[in-house]
């Protein structure tokens, strides 16, 4: 029985009770104080149980021979059942879709559907090689199979894009900081977006209560594409033993460079996405009118403060320039001795990024750069799940070389934009 019900019955029981006081009848009073005792005794059975279903892991519905029920999209076209390890949300589209938004312990590739694929085992060199070269093997005929050839390029197979993708989320700075990936298999995916907090109020019996509402907008996610290109020798594509090894890191270390830009400092012009710097409505703490030294941990204290004060008070990294790193390593105290973070900041990851850029205009000053930090949880990473390749067989064979280029397409928002704090104005 619920506990609700048995909260209902406790009431008509005290109420029993007190009638029977107020007409001095003992034996009916005795009598509903017994059953009270017994049904306290069966709620606090009831609650225990509620308490310990709340903390139970959530399990997906299963079906007759049980296969997940519920399904998701984190690939185009491709519908996977959700992970029993998966520690992100499931968002719903307008249309209806489940789209999982991953947390940095999520990974892409546990979310392909469990057919057979034996692209994985080829690689992404072997895919390559055989895009150059053309498929020799039936293993390389499936794979080929698998791929989309078109005169634009290839879709490279899912399996080898989820592989490439993650290596390059597991290299991105701003998830390694918290940031959200969300799978988009089309250009656009709207998504909403918290403006301001409701707020309630103490009220008087038969008051009338506080009317406020939180306020939300709609952002949309638009692919931008981001592209790269690199040269193999003839002969390493054909002979070299950890081609594939080396193409995979390259690849996703330059594609995690490029969106660690686009997060941080994307302009939103030149087709760049918006990134955390250009984003109204984040809290901003400047090092001063041209800028200054950062000697101590006064400022970032200061952007704790502010977050605090929208109340977005969880601070999971703080991202920055290698060159702002070694000023914070270097914090010594009047003695001479290390200047350690204060109990606040102790436990919060300090990032390394290239991507910020130390050529900031802060007044007079064009050296400087800034801090990003807060809870970047609330930055979405829109991410299509489709990895596209070209080769390029002629323009590079009078040395020897096959060209290709790989297309990323990506885009920011913020779920929150208050939950982000930047420093700006750190100079040399």
């Amino acid at each position: 029985m619920l506990t609700d019900d048995l909260i209902k019955q406790r009431a008509d029981i005290v109420a029993r009770m007190t009638a029977a006081h107020e007409a001095d009848k003992p034996e009916d009073f005795t009598a509903a104080e017994t059953e009270l005792a017994a049904l306290d005794a069966k709620l606090e059975r009831a609650k225990a149980i509620e308490a310990a279903d709340r903390k139970a892991p959530g399990k997906p519905l299963e079906t007759k021979d049980a296969a997940p029920l519920l399904e998701c999209r984190a690939f185009a076209n491709v519908r996977s059942p959700i992970p029993t390890q998966f520690a992100g949300a499931i968002w719903r589209t307008a249309e209806g879709a489940a789209v999982p938004a991953l947390t940095p312990k999520d990974n892409l590739a546990d979310f392909l559907p469990s057919t057979e694929s034996r692209a994985a085992e080829l690689g992404l060199g072997g895919f390559l090689r055989v895009l150059n070269g053309g498929a020799r093997t039936e293993l390389e005929r499936r794979v080929l199979g698998e791929g989309t050839i078109g005169a634009g390029g290839a879709i490279v197979p899912t399996p080898i894009a989820a592989g490439v993708l993650d290596l390059m989320r597991a290299n991105t700075v701003s998830i390694k900081a918290g940031a959200r990936t969300v799978p988009m298999d089309s250009q656009t995916l709207k998504i909403a977006r918290q403006i301001t907090d409701p707020v309630g109020g103490w009220r008087a019996e038969n008051a009338a209560i506080v009317e406020s509402d939180p306020v939300f907008d709609q952002v949309t996610l638009t692919a931008n594409t981001w592209a790269v290109r690199f040269n193999i020798s003839r002969e390493l594509l054909e002979d070299g033993q950890n081609t594939d090894a080396a193409i995979r890191n390259i690849l996703a270390s330059a594609a995690a460079v490029g969106l660690d830009q686009a997060v941080l400092v994307g302009t939103g012009a030149a087709n760049q996405p918006l990134g955390i710097r250009g984003q109204s409505g984040i809290q901003t703490i400047s090092m001063g009118t041209n800028g200054a030294q950062l000697t101590s941990w006064v400022k970032p204290l200061d952007a704790v403060a502010a977050l605090e004060t929208a109340n977005a008070g969880v601070v999971s990294a703080m991202v920055m320039a290698p060159r702002t790193s070694r000023a914070i390593y270097g914090f010594v105290d009047s003695t001479g001795q290390p200047l350690m973070p204060p109990p606040r900041l102790s436990n919060v990851p300090i990032l390394v990024s290239t991507s910020v850029p130390i050529t900031e205009t802060q007044g007079s000053s064009n050296v400087a750069s800034s801090i990003f930090m807060g809870d970047f949880s609330e930055v979405m990473i829109g991410l299509r799940t489709e990895l596209q390749i070209q080769v390029l067989h002629e323009r590079f064979a009078e040395v020897g070389q096959i060209g290709f280029i790989a297309w990323m397409r990506a885009d920011v928002a913020l779920a929150r934009p208050g939950a982000i704090a930047r420093i700006a104005g750190v100079i040399p």
